[in-house]
């Protein structure tokens, strides 16, 4: 109530202007020097987010799969543990060099989804939060890079619809394999399903890894 009543008698300090409803329309777009960013890094900003949607959506049953007897709250943790990790990353990495932290956040996919699949082979329910941790560490790392990019060369008026790409891009990446992955499970199983999910993050990962490395050749001076 007394926010309420402070905002009230609060001066207006904007200026009405023309457009209101159009600024409403969404707009996408990633000019020319951000796109080069985009198209580098973009197959890991795919796999990290692809990552985190599998351990959102199917990491209670992953649990269940490895570790029957465990309590139904472990499951909810997987999630939390991927959240966590990536929002400690983020603030370790916020001085690291942008393309340095998505080259190492690629990478991290890479032992991550070993972990998850060693879970399915025996390793136990330690291998699937290790693999989630890691998990994590990657979109942090990832997720951070990949912005600092992407942003690092543009004029304030690009950014707003640049992010907006970005982000479009990510919950594509985040929710369709997702998806895919429930419909795999009702007619391969979800062993089989995680597999597939966990090689196709890996793959994408190292792909991300040598486009990132041959762009940071190229930046070298000859």
């Amino acid at each position: 109530m007394a926010q309420a009543a402070a905002v009230t008698f609060t001066a207006e300090t904007g200026h009405r202007r023309p457009g209101a409803l159009r600024s409403l329309l969404p707009r996408l777009g990633v000019p020319p020097s951000a796109r080069r960013a985009l198209l580098t890094v973009g197959t890991g900003v795919v796999a990290v987010w692809a990552l985190g949607g599998l351990y959102s959506s199917l990491g209670p049953a992953l649990v269940r799969l490895v570790a029957p007897g465990t309590p139904r709250t472990a499951g909810g943790m997987v999630f939390f543990t991927v959240s966590a990790a990536a929002a400690l990353t983020v603030w370790t990495l916020r001085r690291t060099a942008p393309t340095s932290a998505a080259t190492g956040g690629c990478l991290a996919v890479i032992p991550s989804a070993a972990l998850s699949l060693g879970a399915l082979h025996g390793a136990g329910p330690l291998a699937l939060f290790g693999g989630a941790a890691l998990a994590g560490i990657a979109f942090g790392a990832v997720s951070q890079g990949a912005l600092r990019m992407m942003l690092g060369s543009l004029d304030e008026r690009d950014r707003a619809t640049t992010v907006a790409a970005y982000y479009v891009l990510s919950y594509l990446a985040m929710s369709l394999p997702a998806i895919a992955a429930g419909a795999a499970t009702q007619h391969y199983g979800l062993r089989t399903a995680s597999y597939a999910y966990a090689v196709g993050a890996a793959v994408l990962a190292a792909a991300a890894v040598a486009a990132l490395t041959a762009s940071r050749r190229d930046a070298l001076p000859h």
